[in-house]
């Protein structure tokens, strides 16, 4: 093996563990979100621990159909049908999930460019992103992780209203005061 091929291995083993740490970061942030839209929902429909545990497990764990952008809007529904004071409190709650959700969708379904242009930048904070459009052109987006750093301050806020709103949720379904 030569060592141009040696140094372009190495390079590539880089990029890939940015990768994983730029994209696993929001991933686990997110996956900590969608729990608590779980949460909500259970409390709101189970009061009972023992249901609630078994339908998060049965409907909203084990249902294929059961997606990040359902819960999210039966979250919503739940909200404006039960908890409107909760939604006034928090009007941008809904909107700040589904840029979340679309960016989630963005960074799971895009490819990590590996190409020789892309590696001869030899950049150490950047990773380049390729996705399709729907008219199928190749778009290109660098991430740095800056702009991922923000993406999880918003991720972060999203997540302390949610946690106020299970918390309130429970309270109220425990107290029948829903």
């Amino acid at each position: 093996m030569s060592d141009a091929h040696i140094d372009k291995n190495k390079q590539l083993a880089k990029l890939n563990q940015f990768d994983v740490t730029i994209r696993g970061s929001y991933l686990s942030t997110v996956i900590s979100i969608e729990q608590l839209i779980s949460d909500i929902i259970s409390y709101h429909f189970c009061p009972n621990e023992d249901k609630r545990k078994q339908f998060v497990s049965l409907i909203l764990n084990n249902n294929r159909n059961f997606v990040f952008s359902y819960s999210i809007d039966i979250l919503e529904r739940i909200l404006i049908l039960h908890y409107v004071d909760l939604i006034q409190q928090y009007p941008n709650l809904i909107n700040e999930l589904r840029k979340i959700r679309n960016y989630l969708n963005w960074l799971a379904h895009s490819m990590l460019d590996t190409s020789e242009e892309f590696l001869a930048k030899d950049l150490t904070d950047t990773i380049r992103l390729i996705s399709y459009g729907d008219n199928g052109e190749t778009n290109y987006k660098e991430l740095t992780r800056t702009e991922i750093d923000e993406r999880l301050e918003d991720c972060i806020s999203v997540h302390f209203m949610l946690v106020y709103i299970r918390m309130e949720v429970r309270e109220r379904v425990l107290s029948n005061n829903i």
